[in-house]
């Protein structure tokens, strides 16, 4: 770079982002998802780079939500959503989805609906039981929220981590959905770069005006230097997505054997970075295993218990001593220390509370 252009990145961009990473954004969901030349088809107009897809949700959900409004979501979630919600004066109508394979309730969404309802959160693939929405659920959501005239707000951070035999399927590219869908992206999770705060939120432009205004008043822009590194990482089409699905499925293999063998259930995940495991053959809920995981000298393997993924039963802020039986690992690491994991996992033995 030249001086000049040197300053410029000591500077604030535009907030809707730098016109490079914007293009960058719109080419590469354009040309992954064959876009081009379709109504669902991205230019800048529909495009808010966001410091970080956190948020870019709270943005996206204070665009469309106010006081008194409901969105429907579902539990396990990522553990800000409901909070977010509730902050923005709305009301999370949280259904719950049943393990092992953590799919949505299309009949209880159906009856969650009302008058007040304007939103309905997704996740895919999602965090933290890894499910990847199918053609047919995607259809019969799309259905619901055009009959409603809902709003989808779409978190799909962890696109490019699909597992073999399945493809990332997109809400927004459903019949009459591209008008009304908010979807969310992530340099942390699609480049790796969880440190950078870098995201987006696509969509259409009448949402983009409230998207835009709210993320200024929220942080102005993000990052401008790590902008410019974003945007030559999407421009670069040399591969560096190809194989980060493959490498995260062998590490859910090598995990889930050892957990496998340690007693655990293990729940099938389609993507994302994430394994779920069911301790309730252990006789442990999850709180207890994750304890007894990081308590046990020759184990000291770090788990997330299942309790800050429910937002009905308190979520991030609960107290409770009780959980269910669910317990979430970490599958974006080296292999090395996946391996180092398993075999400490191995080592595991449950002690059982006294009984009652």
């Amino acid at each position: 770079m030249t001086n000049p252009e040197m300053l410029t990145l000591n500077q604030y961009s535009l907030p809707a982002g730098l016109g490079t990473l914007q293009q960058a954004v719109c080419d590469f969901y354009n040309r992954t998802y064959n876009l081009s030349g379709t109504r669902g088809e991205y230019t800048p107009a529909n495009v808010a780079v966001v410091a970080g897809a956190t948020e870019g949700l709270d943005v996206a959900i204070n665009t469309v939500v106010g006081e008194g409004d409901e969105v429907i979501m579902f539990d396990p979630s990522f553990p800000w959503y409901a909070g977010i919600i509730r902050m923005a004066g709305a009301t999370p109508v949280i259904l719950d989805m049943a393990p092992p394979k953590f799919m949505p309730d299309l009949d209880a969404v159906r009856a969650a609906i009302t008058p007040r309802t304007k939103a309905l959160l997704l996740n895919s693939p999602h965090n933290p039981c890894g499910h990847c929405y199918t053609q047919e659920e995607l259809e019969a959501l799309a259905g619901l929220a055009v009959a409603h005239d809902l709003t989808v707000i779409s978190d799909e951070v962890y696109e490019n981590v699909v597992f073999a035999g399945r493809r990332h399927l997109r809400i927004a590219d459903q019949e009459g959905m591209a008008e009304r869908t908010l979807t969310l992206g992530s340099a942390s999770k699609l480049l790796s770069l969880t440190g950078w705060r870098v995201g987006w939120v696509l969509g259409h432009e009448r949402y983009m005006a409230g998207v835009r205004t709210l993320h200024a008043a929220t942080s102005y822009c993000a990052p401008t230097p790590l902008q410019h590194g974003v945007a030559a990482a999407l421009q670069a089409e040399d591969g560096a997505f190809e194989g980060r699905p493959a490498t995260i499925e062998a590490n859910a293999a090598v995990l889930g054997a050892a957990l496998r063998e340690a007693g655990f259930a293990v729940c099938p995940a389609d993507g994302g970075h994430f394994l779920t495991a069911d301790t309730s053959p252990l006789g442990l809920d999850g709180l207890a295993a994750t304890r007894q995981l990081l308590g046990q000298e020759d184990v000291r393997v770090g788990a997330v218990p299942s309790m800050i993924f429910y937002a009905a039963e308190g979520g991030a802020g609960g107290e409770e001593e009780e959980d269910r039986p669910l317990v979430r690992f970490a599958l974006c690491k080296e292999r090395a220390t996946v391996e180092e994991a398993a075999e400490r996992i191995r080592r595991f033995r449950p002690v059982l509370p006294p009984p009652s």
